[in-house]
């Protein structure tokens, strides 16, 4: 069965996590180091290029690059566990997203919209 959840973050992103049963350790005929791998889809309708990190245990790890107004997919290995994702804009500004939980196998789509390189988090 799969799971959907969503998760808006600093308005500016949506995250959407589905799970799949196919993605899970033990299917037949499926490779041992592919059961953890879990992709994420970016959406960058941005005119600038972002970076992409992931966030875990307090520590970055770089995705990669998405250019301005297109769709990139990216894939990392992951344990059960929250994460954030980190959106730097090469010249511009940067925030990160709130948490959210992935398991492998899950596919997760993150939308990067025109105006969020103009967000500033005051506090």
């Amino acid at each position: 069965m799969n799971t959907v959840a969503k998760l808006l973050a600093v308005g500016a992103l949506a995250i959407v996590s589905a799970a799949c049963g196919a993605g899970q350790a033990g299917v037949e005929g499926q490779e041992p180091g592919l059961a953890r791998e879990v992709t994420i889809e970016v959406e960058n309708q941005n005119f600038n290029d972002a970076r992409i990190y992931l966030v875990e245990f307090g520590r970055r790890t770089r995705l990669g690059t998405v250019p301005g107004n297109s769709t990139r997919v990216l894939r990392f290995h992951s344990v059960p566990q929250q994460v954030r994702f980190r959106i730097d804009f090469i010249g511009g500004s940067e925030f990160t997203t709130t948490g959210i939980e992935v398991s492998p196998g899950d596919e997760l789509v993150l939308t990067v919209t025109a105006a969020a390189h103009r967000l500033r988090l005051r506090g």
